[in-house]
């Protein structure tokens, strides 16, 4: 997603927008101050080597002493949990020591502190070339997208940078796997479960669709708190106990793997839509349990996917479909409702001649659906999957199709190329006296 100032204009309600990015720029820049502070202070602490003054029991290490210390002392000067402390100590360091191109980009105001906190956490157990490559692409697409969104591109990053280890990276992070409760205010508590991404999304899929189920069977619940409701009951009695409940529904979940990973000759990391990159072996496991299969054929030159020809006035199955491997997420600036959960929206209102064709439609969430209908929010179909966005205010986005493959490489195309060439151009003797009229 690109962004295009408006023309200057002394519409007080554009100067106040333009003011609170220029203080944004500021802000991001004194971060970078602090950054280098904050490595500053650790270095000073380091030297001095605290130790473990405790008289009885296991005894800590320098570094945990160190750590600790540094911790606990700047929390409290801030004001901040110890957590975010640490994340703001982690990432600092990490800028200074091992993400130049990052901090350099903070320090000039074009990228935010959330941004950098996004990269240097993704930046662990990156190393020489590869830190020094992913540095270099990740403060470009920080300027581009939002913390979220960068999320899934920085995990992409880090599948191109060291693909070898893959297998092993994601083998050492289910080994993190975990539940953990939190309390909330008035009765209430938070579940956590970290696991396996496609466990996540098919928990998450089963849920909704069981409660999009009973939303259609009339319960008045919003559609939020039904899958709550739904959930709690699959962990408490093992099948929806609700009335009306669907029984025998289970969770699914979409994953791309290019030919050649599948074939065990290329090195592209399977896509699981709503998450991005996940290793070989847990792609290839997936694959092998899959029930159903569909095969898609994507430009190898852009790696764009290939439309299908719609004949139907009302947007098929086929459409929607297309547009949402195209689309992943909600097409609104920012947004990252999957767009399983959007409406298909036509880009030009068909009230006003927009045409039922897949170069017309795309998902919007149902918020950002109103959004479009009901605000100066202006969108246009750019006719290669990608959209101009442009804002009441007069700024102009560019979102990017995110359901595309990595072109096929040069080399490769032109190796084809030339084989197909020769074998039109090759002609046996045998073959050249069919065609001899005597």
């Amino acid at each position: 997603m690109t962004f295009e100032s408006p023309p200057l204009s002394a519409d007080p309600y554009v100067v106040a927008l333009d003011e609170v990015a220029a203080l944004d720029t500021q802000i991001a820049r004194l971060s970078a101050v602090r950054a280098r502070r904050v490595t500053e202070a650790q270095r000073h602490l380091h030297r001095r080597a605290p130790v473990d003054t405790s008289t009885a029991g296991p005894i800590w290490s320098t570094a945990r002493v160190e750590r600790v210390e540094l911790l606990t002392e700047l929390a409290l000067l801030t004001r901040r949990t110890e957590y975010r402390t640490a994340v703001l100590v982690d990432t600092s360091t990490a800028l200074v020591d091992r993400l130049p191109a990052t901090l350099a980009a903070v320090a000039a105001g074009v990228v935010s502190w959330e941004h950098a906190e996004v990269i240097a956490k993704h930046a662990d157990g990156l190393d020489g070339d590869a830190l020094a490559t992913y540095d270099s692409r990740l403060v470009v697409l920080a300027t581009e997208v939002n913390p979220k969104q960068l999320e899934k591109k920085a995990r992409h990053e880090v599948e191109l940078a060291q693909p070898a280890t893959a297998i092993v990276r994601a083998e050492k992070a289910a080994g993190t796997r975990r539940i953990y409760v939190d309390p909330a205010v008035d009765g209430m508590a938070q579940l956590t479960l970290l696991a396996l991404a496609p466990e996540i999304h098919a928990i998450a899929d089963r849920a909704a669709r069981l409660a999009a189920g009973l939303k259609t069977a009339g319960d008045p619940r919003s559609m939020g708190h039904l899958k709550v409701d739904v959930l709690t009951d699959l962990l408490l009695n093992g099948e929806p106990s609700i009335p009306g409940a669907t029984r025998g529904i289970r969770g699914r979940i979409h994953v791309m793997v290019p030919a050649m990973t599948l074939l065990g000759v290329g090195e592209e990391a399977a896509i699981l839509r709503g998450y991005g990159p996940i290793d070989p072996a847990t792609a290839a496991q997936l694959t092998a349990d899959a029930t159903s299969w569909r095969r898609i054929l994507t430009d190898p030159i852009t790696g764009r996917i290939l439309a299908t020809d719609p004949r139907d006035y009302r947007p098929t199955a086929t459409m929607i479909d297309h547009a949402r491997l195209v689309h992943p997420e909600c097409v609104f600036p920012g947004c990252t409702v999957p767009s399983e959960q959007a409406d298909m929206d036509h880009t030009e209102d068909h009230a006003y001649g927009g045409g039922t064709i897949p170069e017309n439609l795309a998902p919007l969430s149902a918020g950002h659906h109103r959004v479009k209908h009901h605000t100066r929010w202006q969108f246009v179909q750019n006719g290669d999957d990608t959209l101009t966005a442009t804002s009441p205010a007069g700024h102009i986005y560019t979102v990017h199709p995110q359901g595309r493959m990595r072109p096929a490489p040069r080399a490769l195309i032109k190796a084809a190329a030339a084989a197909a060439a020769g074998a039109a151009t090759t002609i046996t003797d045998e073959e050249d006296l069919d065609d001899c009229p005597f």
